[in-house]
């Protein structure tokens, strides 16, 4: 099942359990009213009576029926409560279902045009198999084996992260690591969305690495001006897009950030593996996993190994099994990260 129609249902049973707590509160309404009247009569037969016993009498049904009417009462607020809390979820998973339908409507634009191409080469294929070219032979060498291509995007317009650090250590544990020379990182520090965008064209990443500020289903660009000026919030909507809008989009993305995995999965029509953080990370936290993550890729591991190595380290120098499960990953129901290698051994 695709993310929308698991958003579609996600709507379709928050708007059943809006309809049965409205009912809900209907009913607690219609007790606080019968309560509520039962009370009223209760006092009126008291105050006609002349009898102290039935006057009593009166008086104890008034009181157990206003106890009635204030139970129902609070049931009322309990119930309005969970209507508001339903109306701003289904508020949420309506935006995450847009934007997931809009990243589907572009990947299958996508999917159409590189149908279309791949069927214009195949009769310009045909058209040249109809002619007999001149047979020369000439001897051609073995093509050299592609490196790992990494655009290194680090934002920190706030000032208040150790992003040069962390690249500091990636490039040192890249040269101590087997296949070095198979990997191979280009750094835009202060990135902005252009850096994105431009990296694309010039570099044409296998690998697509953010470090920054992120939440609410977006990440933090540089604002590549004043420093009094904030940064550019890119939300995961327009990202998916930006990384769509290239021949070759990239094989993963890691979003090396605090939250960054709350509705991530919008962006999987455009990379099919992203690895994000399921929390606020530290700093430390976050320098360590990059440094491992990125020695175990150009050691010719898998995805899923420089993953759990990631995991390791930050257990070993933070000491908390709790921060060690911070990053995490979600890919194509079709892609196995353990099976997963970037940077393979030259035979």
């Amino acid at each position: 099942m695709g993310q929308v129609d698991t958003y579609r249902r996600d709507v379709a049973r928050l708007r059943e359990k809006e309809a049965a707590l409205r009912k809900e509160l209907n009913r607690h309404q219609s007790d606080e009213a019968k309560a509520q009247e039962d009370v009223r009569k209760q006092l009126i037969s008291a105050n006609k009576t002349t009898s102290a016993s039935s006057r009593s009498s009166y008086a104890n049904a008034a009181e157990r029926a206003r106890k009635r009417a204030i139970e129902a009462g609070r049931r009322i607020a309990d119930v309005t409560h969970k209507i508001a809390q339903n109306a701003k979820d289904q508020a949420s998973k309506m935006s995450s279902l847009q934007s997931a339908e809009r990243a589907e409507q572009l990947a299958a634009g996508r999917e159409d045009e590189r149908r279309r191409r791949k069927e214009l080469e195949h009769a310009r294929q045909m058209n040249r198999l109809a002619v007999i070219p001149e047979v020369r032979y000439i001897h051609v060498r073995q093509p050299e084996p592609e490196k790992l291509r990494v655009l290194y995007l680090t934002a920190n317009p706030d000032l208040d992260l150790m992003t040069e650090a962390e690249v500091r250590q990636v490039q040192q544990a890249l040269r101590g690591a087997k296949y070095r020379e198979r990997v191979e990182v280009q750094l835009r520090p202060a990135a902005t969305f252009q850096d994105l965008l431009d990296g694309l064209n010039d570099v044409c990443p296998h690998i697509v690495h953010f470090s920054g500020h992120s939440g609410q289903e977006a990440i933090q660009f540089d604002h590549g001006g004043p420093i009094k000026e904030r940064g550019q919030v890119v939300d995961f909507a327009l990202l998916v897009e930006a990384l769509l809008a290239t021949d070759q989009p990239p094989n993963l993305l890691v979003l090396n950030s605090c939250d960054s995995l709350e509705g991530v999965s919008v962006i999987l029509p455009a990379v099919p593996v992203i690895i994000g953080m399921s929390d606020a990370v530290p700093d430390t936290a976050a320098i360590v996993f990059s440094q491992q993550f990125y020695a175990a890729i150009a050691s010719g591991q898998s995805v899923g190994a420089a993953l759990k190595q990631g995991k390791v380290k930050i257990k070993t120098v933070l000491l908390d099994d709790e921060a060690g499960e911070l990053p995490s990953f979600v890919a194509r129901e079709d892609v196995d990260i353990d099976s997963l290698v970037l940077v393979k051994p030259i035979v």
